[in-house]
């Protein structure tokens, strides 16, 4: 009464889902690169410059903690580092894991202040060089 064939044994579906589950894995291999290109390589390349920076900390620079603390380096001891806030000059000391930012002493002002520095100019945006408004008349 029932015929119960095999209709799968004949291999006729097989083609569909390889191409398909190749062009899935394509997808998921471009995904991954972008993934990599826009969150990863930025986050090792800053990592890379805050590890360079702890290693030529030094008195005097000014830095800012994780918890949001701003103060100038006292002292440097192993894995410690004293900061003076305030100006009560209260001493604090951290870890060097703990500092987020650091600003070297030859690019302070006086005060205290972040030294600023002209900007070189930008030639062009992503369609090439602006045209100044008196160029135009």
């Amino acid at each position: 009464m029932f015929n119960f064939t095999d209709t799968t044994s004949t291999g006729l579906g097989l083609g569909g889902d390889i191409g398909g589950s190749i062009a899935s894995m394509g997808l998921l291999l471009v995904m991954f690169v972008v993934f990599y290109f826009i969150l990863i390589r930025p986050q090792r390349k800053k990592d890379k410059e805050l590890k360079e920076q702890m290693s030529k900390l030094s008195v005097g620079d000014r830095v800012v903690t994780i918890g949001g603390l701003v103060g100038f380096v006292a002292n440097i001891k192993d894995d410690q580092v004293t900061i003076s806030t305030s100006a009560a000059n209260t001493l604090v000391t951290f870890t060097k894991s703990a500092i987020q930012s650091v600003v070297k002493r030859d690019q302070l002002n006086p005060d205290g202040s972040i030294k600023k520095t002209e900007e070189p100019q930008k030639t062009g945006g992503l369609f090439g060089k602006k045209k100044d408004k008196k160029e135009e008349e």
